[in-house]
């Protein structure tokens, strides 16, 4: 079997299905980034060059943090995920827990931003089989007191596509 080496997860065998995980530091946390292979025609070159380093997590974190305060920012009608998610936790959370992850007790669109920079990224799924979800990237406001995340999507070109509550 084919073997090539990707500069965050180690060798990755190619030819047939596999999944690949590490934990990599970044910031002050650990974050988990894996990598899902379901078919047999994935390359070397897809492998290498898929977030090949903690920069390429530094820019993507920029570009996704942007993708969520926009989404925090859209329509209501549009079903937004960011607001949900900030509601759901006012709605769900004693008021104590609530304020101390999010900054305020408040559940208005105004503090949106200001509460949602408190997300820790937590994962990030390399899916080079895919042009709309290649890469993504999971949030949470603290993971030890909820199982909620904010996903968002980048494609193949690197453009965040897609922000989408999870759980």
């Amino acid at each position: 079997m084919t073997t090539t080496s990707h500069p965050l997860l180690g060798v990755v065998e190619l030819g047939a299905p596999g999944f690949w995980m590490a934990d990599i530091r970044y910031g002050a946390r650990d974050v988990s980034i894996d990598l899902t292979i379901d078919g047999r025609d994935v390359t070397a070159a897809q492998i290498e060059t898929l977030v090949p380093s903690v920069h390429e997590i530094e820019r993507l974190d920029r570009a996704a943090r942007l993708a969520i305060l926009e989404d925090a920012r859209s329509d209501p009608d549009d079903d937004p995920a960011a607001p949900l998610y900030v509601a759901h936790h006012h709605s769900e959370l004693p008021s104590d827990e609530y304020e101390r992850l999010f900054g305020t007790g408040r559940c208005d669109p105004a503090i949106f931003a200001s509460a949602l920079e408190r997300l820790v990224l937590v994962r990030v799924g390399l899916y080079p089989e895919s042009e709309d979800r290649r890469v993504l990237m999971d949030y949470s406001i603290d993971p030890d007191a909820t199982d909620y995340l904010l996903c968002v999507g980048f494609d193949s070109e690197g453009r965040a596509v897609a922000v989408d509550l999870e759980s």
